[in-house]
This record gives C-alpha cells, structure tokens and sequence, in this order.
C-alpha cells in the first residue's frame, strides 16, 4: 500500500460512476475477481524476482509475525463483534468455496515461477491493475453511514492484535522494540514500514518490516474467501487493517457481507492516519 493519489482517485471515479448510474451487471463483479485474479498474478512474479538467499533469514520471522498477528486480532474482533447469523450471507464453507481462494495461490505461484525462470518486470503495471480494481469496486460499493458505528471493533482488533504481538517478540528477545512496534504500527502498510524502518535501524529489520506487513495483506486477500463467512466485514477489514481502504478492500465487500465495505473503508482510512502518525514516534524506541 502506497500513499497514491491516483489510486485514491480511480476509487473516487468508480464510486461516483456508480452513484450516477443505475446500471448493473454480474459482470462488474467477474471483472473485479478476474482483476484480483491478474494482481496476485503480478504480486507473485515481484516476488519470483527476488533473491532468496538476500531474504531467507527474515522470511520466517516475518511470516511468523503476519501469522501471529491474523491470528491475534481474528479472536479479538470475534470477541468484540461477534458475526450475528443473518450476516451470513456467504455459502456455508464447503467444497466450493475452496475454488476461489485456490484460483488465488495458483495466480500467486504462478506469477513466483515466471518471475522466477523469466526475466519479467512487473514495472508500473501493478500500479494500474490496481486503479482498475478499486474503481470497479468503488462502483458497486453501498455506503451505509449507520454501519460506520461498527468500525470500532475492527480498529480495536487491529491495534491491540498488532501491539500483543509485537509485544510478544520483544519479550522474547526476537525483534529489538523499535523495530517489532513500528512493524505492528504500520498495520499492512509496508511501504510506510519497510523504508521508515530501514532508514532507522538498518536493512535487515526495514526487510523483516516490509516482509511482516507484506504477507499480512496478501494472506488477508487468500484467507478471505474461507474467512469472509466466518468473521464476517469487521473481521475482514481488522485483518486488512490500513489496507482494507484500497488493496483489500474488494475482499472485504466481496465476502464480508453486508455493508462490510462501509466498515472495511473506515477501518482502513483511521489506520492508515494512525500509522502515518505512530510508526515515526515508534522508531525512536531502543
């Protein structure tokens, strides 16, 4: 997640389409899920560029940390907003729900063997596959301002999950404070913690930084079709945490059911002022 104009305008462009047209298609929706489909693909072909032995050391204290951190804040949403069976919307979980978030790793695997074996550069194309994302999202999202009471349990969830966490590894001598809150404080935002980080404490933390914030977004957009049912749209926008306003945003209204968006677009808009604010003053800590 970046601090990008543009992107902000695309999602601007698609709700304001959608507000002056009373046009709809399923296919607006296949169009979002195809474009994910093409996102992850590109994600994976970023990462397939990458030189494991550079990272190898910090991939599993990251991955551990994004994990931890998921795991933290999913029971404090379920305790503080507990999904009610009416917002159930989704299919029960069952075999066929297994498809989409399998089309997912496949797209991910995929973009990491072409990456991989080819010499391939994502570049800019990213940028606008996600301006394309956000305005077809955009375009089908229903404001509800009643729900954006709810977004305080997510917003909760998130910092308090991110924080034990942190807390956690600092305790147990894994990651020096500075550096384990600051990545907690970015809540997904990884090109805000990674650089910041970096900058402060060196290349090998600003890595486990970006890594940590990386894989919690990206195992939010996997997790989300087996998740969506079960902790319903506050769920969903605290696991996104900063970035439930943009890149997961469409995970959050596609199985958060309803009114998810409203909550997953508050949610990430206070994080994301959060995060520009505390990780700065985080970095000042030993």
């Amino acid at each position: 997640m970046a601090l990008d104009l543009v992107l902000y305008g695309a999602f601007a462009a698609g709700f304001a389409a959608g507000r002056l047209t009373r046009w709809r298609s399923p296919w607006v929706g296949r169009a979002a899920a195809a474009t994910v489909g093409v996102l992850l693909f590109l994600l994976g072909v970023s990462l397939g560029r990458l030189d494991l032995s550079a990272v190898q050391s910090e991939v599993p204290l990251a991955a551990a940390f994004a994990v931890l951190t998921l795991a933290v804040t999913i029971l404090l949403v379920r305790i503080l907003a507990p999904p009610a069976p009416s917002s159930r919307t989704s299919p029960a979980p069952g075999r066929a729900n297994l498809l989409p978030p399998l089309v997912y790793v496949l797209a991910v695997v995929a973009g990491v063997i072409v990456g991989h074996t080819a010499n391939v550069n994502p570049g800019t194309t990213t940028e606008y596959v996600l301006y394309a994302l956000l305005a077809l999202v955009g375009f089908d999202l229903t404001l509800d301002p009643k729900r954006l009471r709810a977004a305080w349990a997510p917003i909760a969830s998130a910092v308090v999950g991110g924080f034990a966490v942190a807390a956690m590894f600092v305790g147990l001598g894994l990651v020096p404070a500075g550096a384990s809150l600051a990545t907690a404080g970015a809540f997904g935002w990884y090109s805000l913690a990674g650089p910041l980080v970096a900058g402060r404490l060196g290349a090998s933390l600003g890595l486990f930084a970006f890594l940590a914030n990386f894989l919690r977004e990206n195992l939010t957009m996997l997790a989300a079709p087996w998740a969506g049912p079960r902790v319903s749209g506050a769920g969903l926008a605290a696991m996104g945490g900063a970035t439930s306003m943009d890149t997961t945003l469409y995970f959050a209204t596609r199985y958060g059911g309803e009114g998810a968006g409203t909550i997953a677009l508050a949610t990430g808009i206070v994080l994301t002022l959060v995060a520009g604010l505390v990780v700065p003053v985080l970095l000042l800590l030993p």
